[in-house]
């Protein structure tokens, strides 16, 4: 079976298809991922070919143009999970329709390529990240499944009804009539019990932390000396002009002993400046290799932290600064496993105190622990190769 991978050239993006990736190429199957040029180092990196699709993009840029001077907190809740779009009034649709117009965007800056290289290779099926919609225009332009690859709870599915109109003109392009941005099936690796309601066929399979490649550092060999709190702060917010929360964080919890590791990018390792002793400031380690050691985790929202450490068993403290993180946020809360504070209500105290509860209070253990073992009861993504083998299979014989 022959595998073509669509995602555009953002890494948090790209990293959690990796393990099902990994599988398929463990299974005997041919995977090729293809997008921008500047993603094929992260591509190759994870051990996968790659295909260059396009030039290069300027994203914040791009993102700029599309959204017209609209800044994400300007963007409208999402809809409640599962619930249609036709909540939001006529100004929050074109709103929602401008964040999602800059997906469309960088989609037909790829989608000659795609198409063209797509030809070529001859897959048996399309596996695309849930934003990147030159993947399934591309699979129904060749015939062939489109497997949409969640990262986490399925915020796109709440803009299944604003996405097909920003599309139809790609799809025009190509001599298609209306293509389903949602695709043929999709593969979810969120926890059962955060995922929301909705009515897509789906193959639900366990989350493996994936963070780039990685090297164990000699301090995490060993039991720290202090209860070990990391705090990690993603690219996505920082670059999208989210809040950058970790100084006061970190000055919340100047008083309490605790060892506190800071995982951030270098441009934000920056803005920190100087730390006292026991905190560790480190950029780019792999979170699966710091949380098993850890007692809590403090982070945005984003989905690469929030499940890894859910995967690890690990309470949490989300600090959500833009739509889809809070959005998320409330979904692991619902769990027990996790504390929230909005940007309106971060503060020193508030921060103190929830860290204090995260790491006394045994019920954040325990939740932690059931969704834990929840995730590890999920087939693993080798389980599902099957899966889609049969949807290819089930495509050639219509």
């Amino acid at each position: 079976m022959r595998v073509l991978v669509s995602a555009w050239a953002w890494p948090s993006h790209y990293l959690p298809l990796v393990p099902t990736l990994q599988a398929l190429r463990a299974a005997g199957h041919d995977v090729l991922v293809a997008s921008q040029p500047r993603l094929g180092e992260t591509v190759r990196r994870s051990g996968l070919p790659f295909a260059a699709c396009g030039a290069d993009v300027d994203h914040e840029a791009l993102r700029r143009r599309q959204m017209s001077g609209l800044t994400h907190a300007d963007v409208p809740p999402a809809p409640p999970p599962g619930q249609s779009a036709k909540v939001w009034t006529a100004d929050e649709w074109l709103r929602v329709s401008k964040v999602f117009s800059v997906f469309a965007a960088r989609s037909e800056l790829m989608l000659d390529d795609l198409a063209g290289v797509a030809r070529a290779y001859r897959p048996d099926l399309v596996l695309f990240e849930p934003t990147t919609y030159a993947g399934p225009l591309v699979a129904a332009l060749l015939g062939v499944p489109a497997v949409r690859h969640l990262h986490g709870v399925d915020l796109t599915y709440q803009a299944r009804e604003v996405v097909p109109a920003l599309i139809a003109p790609l799809a025009a392009r190509l001599g298609l009539g209306p293509v389903d941005p949602l695709g043929d099936h999709t593969l979810d690796p969120c926890p059962p019990s955060m995922q929301i309601p909705t009515h897509v066929t789906r193959t639900v399979q366990r989350y493996v932390p994936y963070n780039g490649p990685a090297a164990v550092p000699p301090w995490l060999i060993g039991e720290p000396r202090r209860p070990r709190v990391c705090l990690t702060w993603g690219a996505t917010t920082s670059s999208l002009g989210g809040g950058f929360a970790p100084p006061t964080v970190l000055d919340a919890l100047s008083g309490e002993r605790l060892e506190i590791v800071v995982a951030v990018t270098a441009a934000d390792r920056e803005r920190l400046g100087p730390q006292p002793a026991h905190v560790r400031v480190v950029e780019s380690l792999a979170l699966h290799l710091v949380l098993p050691s850890c007692a809590a985790l403090i982070h945005q929202g984003g989905f690469g932290s929030t499940l890894t450490a859910a995967a690890l068993g690990v309470p949490q403290l989300v600090l959500p600064q833009l739509v889809d993180q809070t959005f998320q946020a409330a979904r692991l809360r619902a769990t027990g496993s996790a504390a929230v504070l909005t940007a309106a209500e971060t503060d020193g105290p508030a921060i103190g105190e929830r860290v204090r509860a995260l790491l006394d209070d045994p019920a954040y253990a325990d939740a932690a622990a059931a969704l834990r073992a929840e995730i590890a009861a999920v087939p693993a993504p080798a389980d599902v190769v099957p899966d889609l083998e049969m949807l290819a299979l089930t495509s050639r014989r219509q």
